[in-house]
C-alpha cells in the first residue's frame, strides 16, 4: 500500500519482497532502515484509510487473509474485525519486529517470518493481499511467486493485486498523487519536505540497480494465466494512485459458481 512508486517501509498495504524473503536484497535493505517515503504521521494515517475504506469490500468475511508485504500494516486491526485470520508478511526483519512489538497480543493476528511463510499449507489462505508488491519483485522471480500465491489459495479464495505500475509511467505523475493527498488531507508543506529528503537519499540508486518491475495490464492477465490464475482488472485502483491498476485474481479451478461476476462489489473492465 503506497505512493510515490514506493512501497511500505512504514507501509502498508501491503511488500518487500517474494515469499521466503529472497526477494532483490536492495530493496529489502531499504525497507530494513529508516527512510522518508512517508511525511509525516498524518501522511501515514491518511495513506493507510484510503487503503482501509477502498480494501473493506473485498475482506472475506470470517475468513483468513495473508498480507503479503504487509509494512507496517496500520489497518491491520480493522481487517482482523472482518476477518478470522489476518497474517502478516514483510521480507524485512525490522518491519516484522515492529510488527509484532505492536501486535503480539492480538489473537487475529500472527507475524510471519520466512520460514512460516513457507510451511503455510495449500488452500488455507481466502485472500492474499499484495498492494504495492510487484515492482519489487525481480521479473524473472513474479512466475514463481504467483504459483506459490495460487496454491496458497486454493481452488475457492481469491488474490488481490493492487498498485500496479505501467511501463514508462513518469515519476512526475506518482509525485501528482501524493502531493493531491497531502493537499486533501493537510500535510502539502511535509510532503514537499519529505520529496526534498527522498531526492537526497539513496531511493533512485536502489531503484536502478534493484529493479523496478512495471506491466501492462494485458501482460499481467497474461503473466496470471500462465500460472493457473484468471485476473480481473478492477475498475478502480485500490489505494491513493488513480492511475495505477488493481487486479482480482482466482484459479482456472474455482468451482462453478464463484466467478467475479457473482460478487456485487466486483467491478472490473
Amino acid at each position: 500500500m503506497q505512493n510515490n512508486g514506493q512501497k511500505n517501509g512504514q507501509k502498508n498495504g501491503m511488500s518487500s519482497g517474494p515469499p521466503g524473503g529472497q526477494g532483490s536484497s536492495g530493496w529489502v535493505d531499504f525497507w530494513n532502515r529508516p527512510n522518508a517515503i512517508y511525511a509525516n504521521q498524518r501522511n501515514l494515517e491518511a495513506h493507510f484509510a484510503c487503503l482501509q475504506n477502498d480494501l473493506d469490500a473485498h475482506l472475506p468475511e470470517g475468513g483468513t487473509v495473508l498480507d503479503f508485504g504487509c509494512g507496517d500494516a496500520l489497518a491491520a486491526e480493522a481487517m482482523a474485525k472482518r476477518c478470522r485470520n489476518v497474517w502478516l508478511y514483510d521480507a524485512a526483519p525490522a518491519v516484522r519486529q515492529r510488527l509484532r512489538d505492536r501486535l503480539s497480543g492480538h489473537p487475529g493476528i500472527r507475524v510471519l517470518d520466512d520460514d512460516d511463510l513457507a510451511a503455510l499449507p495449500t488452500g488455507s489462505v481466502d485472500l492474499v493481499l499484495a498492494v504495492s508488491v510487484l515492482q519489487y519483485i525481480p521479473r524473472e522471480e513474479l512466475d514463481g511467486v504467483l504459483h506459490r500465491w495460487r496454491h496458497l489459495i486454493g481452488a475457492r479464495g481469491r488474490i488481490l493485486i493492487a498498485d500496479v505500475v505501467e511501463p514508462d509511467t513518469p515519476m512526475l505523475r506518482d509525485i501528482a498523487s501524493q502531493l493531491g493527498m497531502a493537499r486533501r488531507h493537510g500535510f502539502l508543506m511535509a510532503a514537499l519536505m519529505g520529496l526534498g529528503r527522498m531526492a537526497l537519499s539513496d531511493y533512485r540508486r536502489i531503484r536502478r540497480e534493484a529493479g523496478f518491475s512495471t506491466y501492462t495490464p494485458a501482460e499481467l492477465q497474461a503473466r496470471l494465466s500462465a500460472a493457473g490464475l484468471r485476473g480481473d482488472r478492477l475498475a478502480k485502483n485500490i489505494g491513493p494512485t488513480p492511475h495505477r491498476h488493481s487486479f482480482v485474481a482466482h484459479s482456472h479451478a474455482r468451482p462453478a459458481g464463484g466467478q467475479p461476476g457473482d460478487d456485487p462489489e466486483l467491478k472490473v473492465q
